[in-house]
């Protein structure tokens, strides 16, 4: 059997073999929504700037998705070591859970764009749900390589980008937003090859 694919715990006792082994490292969204804190000052969204108005409503929905991220972070995390046990349902549950929570992120993030004026500002934040759409297709990729068997490694390398992507997309979004999210942002650690 190739290193790269994925085997039933029956059959070599994990899930993942060799080189790909699934480790998710720390998601650093929440750390970002923590810069968000509760939402922009009073003095903030009493101001006129429409691009300054509108960070403020973004910043509002991405801090409404702490508890998510959060949840997410823990998800994923435990990805690598349940796969490592060999324990199929624990994997299959933690992906189903992150599939759920990355799908709450457009679903927040959208209400708030529509009401947006600023293009640029819009668009920063729909590039954040649309990363978080991505991330939930990942994880389905990725459920859907565990009950087919195939290879893993394109699945994982599908799941970092995603990741990555939902990283730069945050990134943008505090940059275009600096007055609502005014401390850099952690960086979301992404898919990780462990061993060989």
């Amino acid at each position: 059997m190739r290193a790269d694919r994925i085997v039933r715990p029956g059959r070599r006792g994990r899930l993942v073999r060799g080189a790909p082994a699934l480790a998710l490292g720390v998601l650093g969204l929440a750390l970002l929504t923590g810069c968000a804190g509760t939402g922009p000052s009073a003095q903030q969204s009493r101001a006129g700037d429409p691009d300054t108005v509108d960070c403020a409503v973004g910043g509002r929905a991405i801090s409404g998705l702490q508890n998510t991220f959060r949840g997410l972070s823990d998800q994923l995390n435990g990805i690598g070591p349940a796969s490592a046990r060999g324990d199929l349902a624990d994997v299959k549950n933690r992906i189903g859970q992150g599939m759920r929570l990355a799908a709450q992120v457009p679903a927040s993030i959208q209400p708030a764009t529509a009401t947006m004026n600023s293009p640029l500002i819009r668009n920063t934040y729909q590039d954040v749900g649309q990363a978080g759409a991505r991330l939930h297709d990942a994880l389905g990729d990725l459920n859907a390589a565990l009950d087919s068997g195939r290879p893993a490694q394109g699945v994982t390398d599908s799941l970092s980008a995603a990741l990555d992507s939902l990283n730069g997309a945050m990134n943008r979004m505090r940059v275009a937003c600096s007055s609502v999210f005014p401390e850099p942002a952690a960086r979301i650690q992404t898919v990780q090859q462990v061993g060989s």
